[in-house]
This record gives structure tokens, sequence and C-alpha cells, in this order.
């Protein structure tokens, strides 16, 4: 089975090089300093070579001297898109294709060569391990970059995923190491290793952790991949964790609604063990660095981080992002400041405000889901409400949709959103808990709704070193009536910034007797705190 395409050879292909001793002397002679342009070079070139007329061996050795280089730019470029909110600023966005590009256009060169390796060609038949797996490792790079975009990974990529698993268990290499230091991983990997490490990236729901928690799962799965398996059928013991693969499919997981054509299970057992064993050691005073976790996690942080990860492993997400036939149009408004605003609350200007939240009020009056909001107290361009799409809501989390071209506002994961629900009269707010940007440009948002109405404050903070007063929006939730206690929403950081904290009632600025008891959570945006209320 090879699904894979390869484009047709030319002969008068222009391309600047046809072999490694030219490509060696095409890239002494490149703007390496300047990565952009760079990218763009070899983007083109090797698009051209791709499709120039050479042999298996030789197509093989010139993409091998290229490939320093392509790791050098594609990690130069990365910075200017990576963990940046979304939408991408358009520059962003353009770096990013072009990096997406730059990988894909290298996943061909080498299908050539794989292709060649299963005709049986006799000038590259002892390298097929290689081939296969530098074949893994372009659409390694391209879903790191997708990942660390907060980018959607279109049907092509898992197809091709599939199809060169298939050749590689065609030519019997699945377990062959293979050196590749360019991976800054492991000093060797096998093909099964990488595959595995690909579907295990996706199993961990990259869209919904931090960079702190992706670089952490990404560190500890390219440890532990080689314990993956790919089986032939699922293990009959009942407590096994088997995920059902289709390689005939264009979807990294198994669509269960029919049956898979080209059936395979990926056996995730060993590496769970391995996460239990952590967390029993953790839980014995262990010491994440101890364990070979890292330094970036606390102890508690990798427990929680750990957990996750098996709770994702053993119950994989439904991998397709197909949008309901019939969505609901809701409001939606973003950022700390702008809620407030839209919500009533007013006295801010003592703040220093940020870049982009830092124009007068406007003095003209709007009402908004019946609250009417007094004079002077809205911005005009921070104000605003934006129409999502709801597509489906769970107890206490609701999945929205932002159209193309539809949304004004940056997300970050963490956020704080604004919803107003058709069963609600008041908006409710929620934190954003999963983010990516689809293939056609759209958002989708997975959001955790907080209970209760929420009533705009100010935070009155003592800010250290200089022990300057500084307003910052919060907002109190009150307390339920399963006698959970009241919350505050403040931005994150805040509290540990202040020297002391003090709230005032953003309608009429009086003060009230609250303090806060424990963090409860904390997003890229907000913490959320139980509060006690002071007689």
């Amino acid at each position: 089975m090879a699904g894979f395409s390869v484009p047709i050879s030319q002969t008068d292909n222009k391309a600047a090089f046809v072999d490694s001793d030219s490509a060696a002397v095409w890239l002494a002679g490149q703007p390496q300093a300047n990565a952009p342009a760079m990218l763009a070079s070899l983007v083109a070139q090797i698009q051209l070579f791709n499709s120039s007329i050479t042999t298996s061996r030789e197509r093989f050795k010139t993409l091998e001297v290229l490939r320093k280089s392509i790791f050098s730019v594609s990690q130069e470029c990365q910075r200017r898109y990576e963990n940046k909110p979304l939408p991408l600023l358009p520059a962003e966005q353009t770096v990013l294709d072009m990096t997406r590009r730059l990988w894909r256009s290298c996943t061909v060169g080498y299908l050539h060569c794989l292709r060649a390796c299963l005709e049986k060609d006799a000038l590259i038949m002892a390298y097929s391990a290689k081939v296969a797996h530098r074949v893994l490792a372009c659409l390694r790079m391209e879903q790191m970059s997708c990942y660390l975009a907060g980018a959607e990974l279109d049907g092509e990529f898992w197809r091709n995923l599939h199809s060169i698993w298939a050749s590689a268990e065609q030519l019997s290499v699945t377990r062959d190491p293979v050196e590749d230091r360019l991976l800054g991983e492991t000093s060797k990997s096998t093909v099964s290793g990488q595959y595995g490490m690909v579907l295990m990236l996706h199993l961990a729901r990259p869209f919904t952790l931090s960079r702190g928690q992706f670089a952490a799962a990404t560190r500890w799965l390219a440890r532990w991949r080689e314990q993956a398996a790919v089986i032939d059928a699922p293990d009959a013991n009942p407590k096994s964790c088997c995920v059902a693969l289709n390689l005939s499919q264009d979807r990294p997981i198994h669509d269960h609604s029919r049956a898979a054509s080209v059936g395979r299970w990926l056996s995730v057992d060993a590496v769970l063990r391995k996460m239990q064993q952590r967390l029993e050691l953790l839980a014995k005073g262990e010491s994440p660095e101890l364990l070979k976790l890292g330094s970036g996690l606390t102890s508690e942080a990798c427990v929680a981080l750990l957990t996750m990860l098996t709770h994702n492993f053993r119950y994989p997400q439904n991998c397709s992002t197909e949008l309901v036939a019939e969505m609901v149009s809701v409001n939606v408004a973003a950022g700390l400041e702008n809620i407030h605003r839209l919500l009533g609350g007013k006295g801010l200007t003592e703040a220093v405000t940020s870049a982009s939240h830092n124009s007068r009020l406007n003095h003209e009056q709007i009402a908004v889901f019946g609250h009417f909001v007094r004079d002077g107290e809205a911005e005009a361009e921070n104000g605003k409400f934006e129409t999502w799409q709801f597509t489906h809501q769970a107890p206490g989390v609701l999945n929205l949709f932002c159209p193309t071209g539809s949304v004004e506002s940056r997300l970050i994961l963490g956020g704080l959103l604004a919803v107003k629900l058709p069963q609600h009269q008041h908006c409710t707010l929620a934190m954003i808990g999963s983010l990516f940007s689809r293939i056609d440009g759209g958002l989708c948002v997975t959001a955790s709704l907080f209970d209760g109405q929420p009533k705009p404050l100010i935070a009155e903070a003592r800010v250290k070193p200089a022990g300057k007063n500084s307003r910052q929006p919060a907002f109190l939730l009150p307390a339920g009536e399963g006698g959970s206690r009241a919350v505050v929403v403040l931005p994150a950081g805040l509290p540990a910034r202040a020297v002391s904290i003090r709230f005032l009632d953003a309608s009429d600025q009086s003060p009230m007797a609250l303090r806060l008891v424990e963090n409860l959570g904390r997003g890229g945006e907000i913490e959320h705190w139980s509060v006690a209320i002071d007689s």
C-alpha cells in the first residue's frame, strides 16, 4: 500500500541544483542570515528539484546536504508564529504557511526516494530504514510547526503518515534504529517510534496544553515513544489501552462509524506504565528532576500533566473538526478590560492600561443585553461583542466556532470570554480551555463556564517592587446554592506581584470586604480565587 503521490519528473526543469554537489554550491551562496528570505528560496528550489530527473541515490544525497540548513531556517522562523494569539497576524500566518510548505516539499522529496525503495531500486534499497525515518521526521516537524502555532493538520498529512507506515511495514524496517540528532531529541529512534510519536502528540490534545505543558509532554514522549507498538489486533486484556487506526483514512485515529479497511492498533500500555510509575514516585516525594521529568514544571504541575495525559490516552477524543449543520449564533466578548466595560465596570482610568486598550473612553451610551452602560464608561473599539457560532454544550463546557474574518479580538489559551447564552438573561464568564485554527481559517474554541452572574470589580493593587498602586479589572461570582464559596476572577499573576489588594465595587467605587483564600486555577490571562467576605 503506497497511498502517497509524487510530482512527475520534467526534462526542462530549471532547479538551481540537480545533485548533491550543485546543492552544496547553491547553499553556500544563499543569504542564510536572513531566515525568511532563505525559507522562501528553499521552498522554491526544493519544489523544482522534486520534479527534476535524477537517480534515487543522488536525490537522497541532495536532500541530506540541504537538511541541516532546512532545520536551522525552520527553527529560526518558528519564533515568528509560535504561541502567538489567534488568529495570527498576516505576517505571522505567511511565515507559518511557508514553513509548512517547506516541510511538505521535503516530505515529497523523500517520498520519491521511498517509492524507489518500494520498487526495489538497487541504488537506494540499503537505505530504506533511513529514508522512511526521514519522511516521518519531515512530518514530525510540520506537526510541531502547526501545534506551536495552534493550527489544525490537514487530511493529506494524516494520509501520508499512514502510507509511510504501511510502506515501512512492506520494507520490514519499522524497528531498525536510525541516527538523527537534528530532531534534538534522542540520538537514535525507529520508524515505529516516530510514527507512534506523531500519534501520541495528537492523543495528548496539544491545543489544550500551555506552552510549558506541551514542551514537557513532548520531551517525555520522545523518551518513551519506543515503548509504543503498532499491532495487527487489539490486546485481549480488558485493561490494555489500544487506539484503533485505519491506514486508509485521512485522519489520525479510526472513525468507528465504519469498519477499518486497513486496520492497526497503537498499543500505549507501556507508555501508560511509565506515567503511572512516575505518578507513584511523585506521590512519595521524589523530585521531577530525579525522575527525569525536567525542571520546567513543579511536582504538582507534573502530577496534573501526567494525570491529564493518562486520561487523554485512555479516552481518545473524536478527531473530527467537522461542524454541525445547524449552528446557533451567539454573542461573545473577549478580554478582561473589554468585558469589564461591557458589564458596566468603570474606574480603571487610573490604571496603567495595556497597549491594546489605551484609547479614551467613548461618550456614547450603549445598551447591551438589558444592561445599561452609563455615559463615559465604554471605549467604542473595546466595548463590543462579536458574533460567533454555538456548536455544542456539555455540562459546564461550551464549544464555539468563530468563522474566518469575523473575529476582531486575538485569543489565547486561558483567556477570558463573556458569552450571552440563550437560557440566561445575563452574560456568563468562561475561560478558554482549547483553541486552534481550522484549515479554513476559522477558530475552534472550547471554554469552561463559571457559575453565577458576574459583578464587575476593581482590584486596587499595590505592586512590588516600587509599591505603586494600579487598578485592574476583576469580577465577583457569587456563592452557589450548594454552599460553594464566592469566586473572584482577576488578571493572571496579580496576587503574586501585589503587596496588598483591596476590592472596590466598579459601579460606585465603594470598598468591598473581600479576602483571597485559595487559588482555584490559572490560565494565560486570568486566575480565579475563592474569597471570604469579612464582616
